[in-house]
């Protein structure tokens, strides 16, 4: 039985090795059905599209991959395009259409547009469209839903937060509900234990800390500071118009 497994596992990266000769790097062909034991060990090679299913046994590698993504991990080297659900972690270099569902982490190299879903990571290096659910996320710039217990955009983003800790590193527009929210310029709602808009600040911020350098709205806490306000420092209430 070990030897004929062997075989099967030599023929199938000699086939591997052979069909990718037959294409250059800059070649994509198409197939419809891809299986995986550990890449290289797969038909069809890594520089392949797969427009269909792809199931991953172990590791599965292709250049793009439309439709669905089944396995323990499996990579993109360019784009995907449908549902990938992977046991461990789901990783595309390029840009992410549809829905990234992993028992550990998700990675979007590019954009994003749809729901990534992880108990440990939440990844997209661009614009982030949809939803995120996992205990960090982390764009570079998000519209839509947050849900972690840290969720971390460094551009400018719209939409809601929910987590223990939110941070923008440059402006969110919307809600922010956590323990501590964070943002650089923030236009909405931050609601929380600590509220901070370090630069700028419209709407209103409710907790026990509230501070901003500008803002314009009101703060309801224990103690507000608006820096460049009428009155810098208050307790429970403070506004500036």
């Amino acid at each position: 039985m070990k030897k004929a497994l062997s075989a099967v596992v030599l023929a199938a990266a000699a086939v591997s090795a052979a069909a990718k000769d037959l294409y250059s790097s800059e070649e994509h062909p198409v197939s419809i059905v891809a299986l995986a034991l550990a890449a290289p060990i797969q038909l069809p090679p890594s520089n392949w599209d797969v427009k269909g299913l792809r199931l991953d046994l172990l590791y599965g590698d292709s250049h793009s991959v439309y439709g669905i993504d089944l396995g323990l991990a499996g990579h993109a080297g360019d784009e995907f395009a449908g549902v990938q659900a992977c046991g461990l972690a789901g990783w595309v270099e390029g840009d992410v259409r549809g829905i990234q569902l992993a028992g550990i982490a998700n990675v979007a190299g590019g954009s994003a547009k749809g729901v990534q879903l992880a108990p440990a990571v939440n990844f997209c290096r661009g614009e982030c469209y949809g939803a995120q659910l996992g205990a960090v996320n982390h764009n570079g710039t998000f519209y839509g839903f947050q849900t972690g217990v840290f969720n971390y955009d460094k551009g400018v983003s719209w939409g809601l937060q929910l987590g223990l800790a939110n941070a923008t590193v440059n402006e969110w527009h919307g809600w922010s509900l956590g323990l501590v929210n964070y943002a650089d310029g923030m236009s909405g709602l931050q609601l929380g234990a600590v509220n901070i808009a370090e630069r700028e600040g419209r709407g209103v911020q409710i907790g026990v800390f509230n501070a901003a350098e500008k803002y314009n709205g009101v703060q309801i806490g224990v103690l507000n500071i608006i820096g460049k306000g009428a009155m810098p420092v208050m307790p429970v209430l403070n506004a500036n118009f």
